[in-house]
């Protein structure tokens, strides 16, 4: 397989992006539309936060499948009021590129999210179901509201300042029970979902309380490398085993 940096103009974001990319090998591009996930790096990281993966590669050669991964600042992948529109970036302009310079299936396009990306997968699967068929989110952080508000209190959080969550979330008092809020009672969730964490990751019960908001469960597992090898089996409908819990 190959992995390549993409640049290119936005015009939901009024500039350029960078994006790493990982797809199958160049021969079995030749005969049949792949299958792509969009991935949103955590606050605080950018598009090359999964070149450490040991078996990505693997597994997108094997599965046939492309692994995309833009910069998205400190955005979580949600339209700023007064800046970027990543959210339509994530859900519309960047899989219409990708789609052009790619041979890729509009039918089974999937966004995931990693930390604060998981909340911007994760938000945008629920509200914009034609755009992802699945979604797929490891070690997520979903509390916004419980983000916001401690920051409201000027407690200190990593990689992130108050400036930076007034520009995705506006007043953070308000964002509980709001529809930024994705834990609140009734809020939409994605058409298919797979939650995997680490079990020692702080967040852990966000992600056990999501799962069970949303009946489903959380894969469980010791490294990134094996939640990413269930949740991408999971996508490619080839389901592995994992230690799963609800």
């Amino acid at each position: 397989m190959a992995v390549l940096e993409l640049n290119a103009l936005s015009t939901a974001l009024s500039g350029s992006f960078s994006a790493t990319v990982f797809f199958p090998d160049q021969p079995r591009m030749e005969t049949k539309s792949y299958p792509a996930l969009y991935f949103l790096h955590d606050i605080g990281g950018n598009d090359t936060d999964l070149r450490p993966l040991h078996n990505l590669e693997a597994l997108c050669n094997e599965l046939g499948l492309f692994v995309i991964c833009p910069a998205l600042m400190h955005s979580f992948g949600m339209d700023l009021p007064w800046g970027g529109k990543y959210g339509d970036f994530v859900r519309r302009e960047l899989p219409g590129i990708c789609r052009h310079l790619f041979p890729l299936d509009p039918l089974h396009q999937y966004v995931g999210g990693t930390g604060g990306g998981a909340y911007g997968a994760y938000w945008n699967a629920a509200n914009h179901p034609e755009a992802f068929a699945k979604c797929m989110v490891v070690n997520g952080r979903f509390d916004a509201a419980a983000l916001c508000e401690a920051a409201a209190r000027g407690e200190a959080l990593p990689h992130l300042t108050r400036p930076n969550l007034e520009a995705v979330f506006g007043d953070l008092q308000g964002v509980r029970g709001s529809g930024l809020d994705i834990l609140r009672p009734g809020a939409p969730a994605p058409k298919e979902l797979f939650i995997g964490c680490e079990e020692d990751f702080p967040a852990l019960e966000d992600s056990l309380h999501l799962a069970n908001r949303c009946k489903t469960m959380a894969c469980l597992g010791g490294t990134p490398e094996a939640l990413w090898d269930a949740g991408l089996r999971w996508l490619c409908d080839e389901g592995k085993d994992c230690h799963e819990k609800n």
